[in-house]
């Protein structure tokens, strides 16, 4: 969806705009355009440098890091927060290096760790 004039999204429409690795320009009238920005990498937990994660909005057990569980979506306090204060977002999909890897095939193994928001500095 290319969002080249602002569009109002509310926190309930949020999660459906910011696609994976869709980057979005929240404004400060509350609009949201699709910037000419490539979306960072996330592995492992590190974020390409120039970007921050947002950390605490995880409904996990015990957890509150900036990993999203797969059944976690935008929406809440953390679609109100993004949309409240205006800058650069991406949605991310969080892989991870498992321990084992498949030596034979020489295949990394990259398995999906869950998702992550983050916020260009």
């Amino acid at each position: 969806m290319a969002l080249t004039q602002g569009k109002t999204v509310t926190t309930e429409t949020l999660n459906d705009v910011m696609e994976f690795d869709h980057v979005i320009q929240v404004h400060p009238d509350g609009t949201v355009t699709e910037p000419d920005i490539y979306a960072p990498e996330l592995h492992d937990g590190e974020v390409s440098p120039g970007w921050s994660l947002l950390n605490g909005y995880s409904g996990q057990y015990g957890y509150s890091g900036p990993i999203m569980h797969p059944s976690e979506f935008i929406g809440g306090g953390m679609a109100r927060d993004i949309l409240a204060e205006p800058g650069i977002y991406v949605a991310l999909v969080a892989y991870r290096t498992p321990e084992d890897t498949d030596d034979e095939s020489g295949d990394s193994g990259d398995d999906v760790d869950g998702w992550a928001v983050a916020q260009k500095d």
